[in-house]
């Protein structure tokens, strides 16, 4: 399991990294497009939605879960709030790179979700 702990730490740092790019959106510029304003709401809240579904399990499953991940879900509860908030002052070339690194924390905790869920099968050493 501490396998596990250390990808689920790697993951979340890259996570963190994310959040910081997020704050791109408080940016001034022209503007960004609404499609590209709803995929980041909607990513957003994929990223929370599979970091909730990952607690679960290490909750329901008694598995050792390290600090840094579970106070990961107030940054990311933050983040989600400040993306809403700041979404319409921010520039198209920042939504997009937003989206990039949503995308980056989306495949990174569905690997973790996948990798914990073997470990509760017991398919994984």
């Amino acid at each position: 399991m501490n396998k596990n702990i250390k990808r689920i730490k790697t993951y979340l740092c890259m996570m963190a990294a994310a959040v910081l790019c997020l704050g791109l959106l408080a940016g001034c510029g022209d503007g960004i497009k609404k499609e590209t304003s709803d995929i980041v709401k909607q990513k957003t809240d994929t990223a929370l939605q599979l970091y909730g579904d990952i607690e679960k399990m290490v909750q329901e499953n008694a598995l050792v879960a390290d600090e840094s991940f579970t106070a990961m879900k107030t940054k990311l509860t933050e983040m989600s709030g400040k993306v809403k908030e700041k979404i319409a002052e921010t520039t198209e070339e920042d939504g997009q790179l937003v989206i990039t690194e949503l995308d980056a924390m989306i495949k990174n905790l569905t690997e973790v979700k996948e990798k914990v869920q073997k470990k509760i099968e017991g398919t994984e050493k």
